[in-house]
């Protein structure tokens, strides 16, 4: 009893409880693509008023399974599923999440013609064997939804097989109705961030959107520091109106401030309505933890940034998770995903309060 009572205190005091592993999130995926990375979560709003959360998701594996669907599948396949495509990135709906469905919330993907296939397209002269467009997060903005979206050079020599060129963004108009099909994306001209990644995920909160990225602190190419801007909705399409938060705590437009150095993968950035701060979650890529990092104001966090451990998963020999997000919160939980690139699937954790 005593021990259940301090467990009980502990949690109540604002610290983390004891993480849940929940496996692969959302299996009923696994109907239409083989494996896939990203899986970050937008809040939209259709024009008959129904509401939706819109999946952006990055390179994804097309094929089908030789039996029956398996969420064990390392990342060749070859003994599973015959391969047979890769799009560098892919769009699914699904109802907003909840504490009844968050496991499997029911996702159907973009796929005209029946067919999984990019929402963010190749323009004419764009090789996709040599280059990517990874898609991001995004948020909408009145009648217009947008994703951000990594522009990405595959070259062998590199470290991981890939370069970083910039981040680019794109736009949808409204749908009246919250369909996959409905929604048709377009490169915004124009747009353009050189050496970082932007918009790996966006927060709409008072007057600006705030926009989590990540660029390089060494100056070496390797995009393991977070970046924190911010916008005015009317200027999201030219990045040369955006703010940086700098070390200072000061927004602006010349100097970029770099938070942490060891972030592997894409971060997530929320505002908690039951404890009133932001919340940033990260995976470390030294240590192999999911890190938390909670305040109550931009500046604050800027002048002393501080991340705590939230979960630690179980190490694999070779293997180097990647992508920790949170894709929801609700007054008993916090919910996130991370990659496991063994097997290429995104592994859902519940942190209860």
């Amino acid at each position: 009893m005593k021990i259940a009572f301090l467990i009980l205190l502990f949690c109540a005091s604002g610290a983390y409880c004891a993480p849940v592993n929940e496996g692969v999130f959302a299996p009923e995926r696994l109907g239409s693509v083989l494996g896939q990375d990203g899986v970050t979560p937008i809040q939209i709003k259709a024009g008959d008023g129904s509401e939706a959360l819109l999946w952006t998701f990055g390179d994804t594996i097309l094929g089908g399974w030789k039996g029956a669907v398996v969420t064990t599948a390392t990342l060749n396949f070859n003994a599973a599923a015959d391969m047979t495509a890769m799009p560098c990135n892919t769009m699914a709906l699904s109802p907003a999440l909840s504490s009844a469905n968050y496991r499997s919330p029911g996702f159907v993907f973009y796929a005209p013609a029946g067919k999984v296939r990019e929402f963010i397209d190749y323009r004419e002269g764009e090789n996709p064997f040599s280059k990517r467009f990874w898609a991001a997060g995004g948020a909408q903005l009145g009648e217009n939804i947008y994703v951000y979206y990594m522009d990405v050079d595959i070259d062998k020599a590199a470290p991981g097989g890939f370069v970083f060129r910039g981040a680019g963004l794109a736009r949808a108009r409204r749908p009246q109705k919250a369909k996959p099909g409905a929604l048709s994306f377009e490169r915004v001209d124009g747009f353009r961030a050189e050496g970082l990644a932007v918009g790996d995920s966006a927060l709409a909160r008072g007057k600006y959107l705030y926009v989590l990225g990540r660029l390089s602190k060494a100056g070496d190419g390797r995009l393991t520091s977070l970046a924190l801007m911010r916008v005015k909705p009317r200027y999201v399409e030219d990045f040369s109106r955006y703010e940086f938060l700098t070390n200072k705590g000061k927004w602006s437009r010349k100097e970029r401030g770099a938070f942490f150095d060891d972030v592997a993968g894409e971060p997530s950035l929320s505002f908690d309505p039951v404890k009133k701060v932001y919340r940033m979650i990260y995976m470390s890529f030294a240590a192999q933890k999911v890190m938390a990092v909670e305040f109550a104001d931009f500046p604050r966090f800027a002048r002393a940034p501080a991340a705590v451990p939230l979960y630690t998963p179980p190490p694999k020999a070779g293997v180097l998770y990647y992508s920790a997000k949170e894709i929801f919160s609700d007054a008993g939980n916090i919910y996130f995903i991370y990659i496991d690139p063994s097997i290429y699937q995104p592994l859902l954790v519940r942190v209860p309060r």
